[in-house]
């Protein structure tokens, strides 16, 4: 089963009526199918507070599966006939009891006048008898028993079937289960501190949270709460960007240099291109690219906070790119959209809201987006493929197939600022979270032949 927390006295436990918003936030959020925290109105609640239910309305979502395991064992009847608002509770209770430093007597008796208020009073004894049974039963709590490896490993770490069903076919069992534990873990954070970095540490030391430097890129630490900085302005002002290491090195392999003209294809909202730019010092030109307009708009803010005019703005659909892109650009960085499976850890609910189905969507535009993209390489110039997941179709399938369709391309040595640890077999950066700590990411360098050369018309399959 799960490893839980030893148990501690926490002075700055949720408050009740953060457990019943965390509750009322997360039935909303079943109820549109929504992102977790969709429906939160941080303007009109203290931060403290606000940091509780997101706590709450995370955890619980993350280990959503294993705790309807535990409430469908231990209710005695049918725990299908249990109304939602009711479960939801009983979801809160447990993962309390289970996963936080929470006192035992507080959880259950917070949950049960949660449910007075959250569901009727009605619903208090039944919460508070089975918490108590759980707690009971907790140093020798059900485990799954399905024969089905990927079942068992599903319930007890809490993911869909079919992801982990994929994750052990392409990682084998170990680092499976490295991954899963790995996303049910509360995440960290990359930040990139481009001025003031004394008073930026004395700020975070000041407010208990720890700054780790990046061991890979200069500049780039790891934190586990960005509130600190954004309560100083840090990140209004331009002093801080939040970027993970991961995103960061997959524009190391880009390697611009300072004459260069880059294209960012699928640019939104911009991170990327703001590091290139700032890494060409003010030269050449990043083209950023996207084709949601609305969600270029964050860019344009950037540009003007970091004080960087050497981004140009242009929306619209890479998989369509105008005359004046073909053959016209140094370096082309196309990070695609993709599952995200490398950055759960960060998004709680993506687990259930992602799709197998989605794949061969998913896929079948990255091969356009591919194909699109080595159109606009100059001969001699490079194509740079990154994704934000781990998976293999989507990563070392696309480009082994790109190579098929693309002969007037060839694999290109990463830059030497990519650590050895972080190059795959293949010559690919590769980012696997259990192993790093950093975000799944991924990305393949390609260098166009100067020679005339034409793509095979018909591409191969996956």
């Amino acid at each position: 089963m799960p490893p839980f927390p030893p148990k501690k006295n926490q002075s700055n436990l949720p408050t009740q009526s953060a457990r019943v918003e965390a509750a009322r936030q997360l039935d909303q959020n079943d109820d549109r199918n929504a992102f977790v925290g969709l429906s939160r109105k941080d303007h009109e609640t203290d931060p403290g507070r606000e940091r509780q239910v997101r706590d709450l309305v995370a955890g619980v979502t993350r280990w959503q599966r294993y705790l309807d395991f535990l409430i469908d064992h231990f209710y005695k009847a049918k725990g299908g006939n249990l109304e939602k608002p009711l479960r939801t509770v009983l979801r809160i209770g447990l993962y309390e009891l289970l996963f936080t430093e929470t006192p035992d007597h507080a959880a259950i008796h917070e949950a049960v006048e949660a449910a007075k208020e959250h569901v009727r009073v009605g619903a208090s004894g039944l919460t508070n008898g089975l918490l108590r049974s759980v707690l009971r039963s907790r140093e020798h709590l059900p485990v799954p028993d399905s024969k089905n490896l990927a079942t068992r490993l599903g319930i007890q770490y809490s993911h869909p079937d079919w992801m982990v069903e994929r994750w052990l076919e392409d990682f084998g069992e170990d680092d499976t289960v490295k991954f899963l534990v790995h996303n049910n873990e509360r995440p960290t954070y990359g930040i990139h501190i481009v001025d003031r970095v004394e008073e930026v540490l004395e700020v975070l030391s000041e407010a208990g949270v720890e700054a780790q430097p990046s061991e890979f890129i200069p500049g780039f630490w790891r934190i586990k709460s960005i509130q600190p900085l954004l309560r100083g302005g840090f990140l209004r002002d331009g002093a801080v960007r939040v970027q993970d290491e991961a995103a960061a090195l997959v524009v190391r392999t880009v390697a611009p240099e300072k004459t260069d003209r880059v294209l960012d294809m699928c640019a939104a909202p911009g991170g990327k291109s703001l590091l290139l730019a700032m890494y060409m010092e003010g030269g050449g030109e990043v083209v950023a690219s996207d084709v949601h307009k609305r969600r270029l708009n964050l860019l344009t803010n950037s540009m003007s906070t970091f004080g960087l005019e050497n981004i140009t703005i242009d929306a619209r659909d890479g998989t369509n790119p105008p005359p004046s892109w073909l053959n016209a650009f140094d370096k082309v960085l196309l990070d695609a959209p993709c599952s995200g499976f490398g950055v759960m850890s960060k998004k709680a609910d993506m687990r259930w809201n992602r799709k197998e189905s989605d794949f061969e969507e998913l896929t079948v535009l990255q091969r356009t987006l591919l194909d699109s993209a080595a159109l606009c390489v100059r001969p001699g110039g490079v194509l740079i493929y990154s994704t934000c997941t781990i998976d293999i179709e989507e990563n070392h399938a696309q480009i082994s197939n790109f190579l098929y369709r693309n002969p007037c391309f060839t694999l290109d040595d990463l830059p030497s600022t990519i650590p050895a640890e972080l190059r795959s077999v293949d010559g690919y950066f590769e980012s696997l979270p259990f192993n790093t700590g950093m975000d799944g990411a991924f990305a393949a360098r390609l260098r166009k032949t100067t020679e005339p050369c034409d793509p095979i018309s018909s591409p191969l399959e996956t």
